[in-house]
Parts: C-alpha cells; structure tokens; sequence
C-alpha cells in the first residue's frame, strides 16, 4: 500500500511540474544561462525572462556577497538600467548562492542586448564604480 501512495504522490508531483513548465512556456517565457565573468570564474546560473518578470537563480558566486542586475546596451553607446524594481540587489548566502526574483514593467525583448550581474565588493549596491562583473547573458530579442 505504501508503494501505491508514494506512486500517486510521483504521478501527482510530476503533473503539477509539467503543468507549471507548459504555463511558463504559454507565458511566453525564456531560459538563459548566465555566463561567468574573469573575476568569478567557478560562477553559473540562469535567468527566467517572460514579458512581465525576471528570475535568476545563481551559485559560484562570492559568499554573503551584493549583486546587483542590469539590462545593458553596448551599442550604438553603452546605456544601463536596473532590471526590475529598485535596488535591483540581492544578497548571496554563505555557501555564495543568490536568487533574484522581480516583475518588469516593460519587456527587454528588443529593447536591450545583455543582461548583467555585477558585485559590489563594498557590499553597498549604490556604489557603481566599484562594481565588479560576475554573471551575464544576451537577451534574445524574441521570446
């Protein structure tokens, strides 16, 4: 009997984790890992972009670190913005795993290149000339 449950309680786990992979894809979301920078060379994680939130989850990066997240343009001239809502910043645990999470109010298909994670050695996220690469990725420009 206890074979039987645990059987149901896998079929019932397994349905409810596909149901949320098809609603995310009907959402319109995307997947994209996140590629490390010099300075955080053991640093890997992925960024869930849909047209109305942003969600990353990161690991490798320094412990009980700041970070905060960027849209970015290179080109035609280098222009930032903070991708989310303010302070745009989490905050990784001992082991130096972070997760970010935050609704956007416009979508960044089209309208910006990369996505960035930059680390704020001093620990304060407002300090943007101290900032230090660590993750990044190329926002598709189609979901």
């Amino acid at each position: 009997m206890d074979t039987k449950k645990s059987l149901i309680v896998l079929a019932i786990s397994f349905a409810l984790v596909a149901l949320g992979a098809l609603s995310w894809a009907a959402s319109g979301g995307v997947e994209i890992p996140l590629m490390a920078a010099k300075p955080h060379p053991g640093a890997s994680g992925t960024a869930s972009i849909s047209d109305g939130s942003l969600s990353i989850q990161a690991k490798g990066l320094r412990p009980n670190g700041v970070y905060t997240v960027w849209f970015v343009n290179m080109k035609p001239k280098k222009h930032e913005a903070g991708a989310g809502t303010p302070p745009y910043m989490f905050k990784t645990d001992s082991q130096g795993v972070g997760t970010y999470s935050s609704s956007l109010t416009e979508s960044p298909f089209e309208k910006w290149q990369m996505l960035m994670i930059m680390l704020h050695p001093n620990g304060d996220p407002t300090d943007m000339k101290n900032m230090v690469g660590a993750l990044s990725a190329n926002v598709p420009k189609t979901k």
